[in-house]
Formats: structure tokens, C-alpha cells, sequence
């Protein structure tokens, strides 16, 4: 497919620089950077998608209710009373 493109003089300008330290031709260059910017806008996979999900049973370890913001507010204000409490003993 052929394409035209008109470029304002800055962003020639930055054409030219960018061609002067490659050894691609124009053509070359706009099709490697619309694949990158294609690729940039792809989902990437989480952290826990990367390494093949949750382990079996992950979630079954946590306090019934944990998963709410509250409930976890609490477990956490307990489990810091707790540690205080073994400071000051």
C-alpha cells in the first residue's frame, strides 16, 4: 500500500535526524515505528498473568471477607497492634 505524507519543516527535520544516524531508508523507519507504537498500545500481561495466574488455593489461605476494603483495613490495624504489643513487652 502506498501512503503520502506531508510533513510541517520541524518534523522533516526530525525525519532527517533520525535517518542520518540509521542506515534505514524512510519507508523503513515509518513502518518500524508504527509497529512500535502499535505494540505500545497492545495489553501487556500482568505480573500474575506472566508467571501462569494464581497458584491453586492462593486465595483460600486469606480471612473469610479480606478481599473488602474494610475488612482488610482491620486485619491490617490488628496485625500492627499486635506487633506494638510484643515491642513493649
Amino acid at each position: 500500500m502506498a501512503l503520502t505524507v506531508r510533513l510541517d519543516p520541524e518534523t522533516e527535520h526530525c525525519l532527517d535526524e533520525l535517518l542520518a544516524g540509521s542506515d534505514q531508508d524512510k519507508s523503513s523507519l515509518v513502518r518500524e515505528l508504527i509497529r512500535e507504537r502499535w505494540q505500545q498500545q497492545q495489553k501487556q500481561p500482568t505480573i500474575t498473568e506472566k508467571l501462569g495466574g494464581h497458584p491453586d488455593h492462593f486465595l483460600d489461605t486469606l480471612p473469610a471477607g479480606s478481599s473488602e476494603r474494610s475488612r482488610r483495613r482491620q486485619l491490617l490495624a490488628d496485625r500492627l497492634a499486635l506487633r506494638a504489643e510484643g515491642r513493649q513487652t
